[in-house]
């Protein structure tokens, strides 16, 4: 479930902001999401905040280390992808 409320974290990890929290507290506002839930989700972002702040990974890690292997090729898009075509027959 999209608790709405995120954090956008810069990609050195040096800084990070709340993204949505006008709308995370309109949901709580209009019943959405409880008092409760709404602490909760609150405290997840905060323990990841922490996790930030450490230096950890707040996600899988070992994922910010991959790379594709070397023998993939970038795939191409197919002829005429970029074509839009109208069935003269099509009724709806």
């Amino acid at each position: 479930m999209d608790h709405l409320l995120d954090i956008v974290v810069s990609p050195d990890r040096s800084e990070w902001r709340w993204k949505d929290k006008d709308e995370f507290m309109e949901a709580v506002a209009i019943g959405v999401f409880s008092v409760k839930e709404a602490c909760a989700i609150r405290t997840e972002g905060e323990r990841v905040i922490g996790l930030l702040r450490a230096g950890e990974s707040p996600f899988c890690d070992g994922w910010e280390r991959w790379s594709p292997p070397a023998e993939w090729e970038i795939p191409a898009f197919p002829a005429g992808w970029d074509t839009i075509t109208i069935d003269d027959d099509d009724s709806t």
